[in-house]
């Protein structure tokens, strides 16, 4: 179908939109009538979009920003925590080092005469379940050793300021230690007069240790609050360092005793530790 041509009078309504327009344009160009429109518009633009930024990009970003800032100030924590347990438990063993077996057979004579100072390392508690220590025979704990050198600890002694509380008997970086307590560990221990030897059992408890002898062959006068020192024999404990004192007798018959031995030593009392390679 054939395009209409434009009428006059369509003809004549384009023109005047035409002159209209240029008509606003000249104006505008000469007296700068709209600029205020202009300006206003170019301000709700720019509003629109920081306010549109502000809603959207600016908080993922601020979260991302907040998000590694934490992680970095975590990662800062832990290092210096862990500067300063190190810091702590050095300090903590220097200072005590001479009261820690409270003998004159203790720490610092045992490792001036047996040249064990390159195998003393300095340990922090990591776990223990106090609730299974003091209702159970099974009594073990968790260690951390500090120590850069990658050491076969299995079978070292462990200790804490009031004494020796058990030995290590498996891990690489956290380290399994029997409890003196536990049923299946078994300490050398004897008299002071050198007169009585004993394997005492762990007897389950969180205190105490048990020894069975017959009274036939070890003569010996025993009375409660005797003291027991650790024999040195099997290898893994010192000799002459305090154990404990004899809390119970119970006489069973003529050929058995048993020795019930409160240990001087609490493993749940302090975090910080001693290890010392056999």
């Amino acid at each position: 179908m054939a395009r209409n041509s434009p009428n006059p009078g369509q003809k004549i309504l384009y023109f005047l939109l035409i002159s209209i327009s240029i008509s606003i344009l000249y104006v505008d160009i000469k007296t700068d009538t709209f600029s205020g429109i202009k300006n206003n518009f170019k301000s709700v633009k720019i509003s629109s979009k920081y306010i549109l930024k502000s809603i959207t990009v600016d908080p993922v970003t601020s979260l991302i920003d907040q998000l590694n800032f934490n992680n970095d100030l975590i990662t800062e924590n832990k290092k210096l925590k862990k500067e300063l347990d190190q810091s702590r438990v050095e300090n903590y063993l220097i200072l005590n080092e001479k009261n820690i077996f409270k003998t004159k057979d203790g720490l610092d004579f045992f490792l001036k005469n047996n040249n064990l100072d390159n195998n003393f390392q300095i340990a922090k508690l990591k776990e223990i379940n106090p609730n299974v220590f003091k209702c159970c025979d099974r009594h073990r704990m968790f260690i951390e050793i500090f120590s850069d050198e990658k050491g076969i600890f299995s079978e070292s002694f462990v200790f804490n300021n009031s004494g020796i509380i058990g030995q290590v008997i498996d891990g690489e970086k956290i380290h399994e230690v029997i409890l003196l307590t536990d049923i299946s560990h078994s300490t050398p221990v004897k008299t002071k007069s050198n007169n009585f030897f004993c394997n005492a059992q762990g007897s389950g408890k969180s205190d105490y240790i048990k020894c069975n002898y017959n009274p036939l062959v070890w003569d010996e006068k025993m009375f409660i609050g005797k003291i027991f020192y650790t024999s040195g024999l099997g290898g893994i404990y010192p000799s002459g360092v305090k154990i404990g004192t004899l809390d119970k007798i119970n006489e069973g018959d003529v050929n058995k005793i048993e020795l019930e031995i409160r240990l001087i030593a609490n493993p749940i009392s302090d975090d910080l530790l001693g290890v010392i390679s056999p």
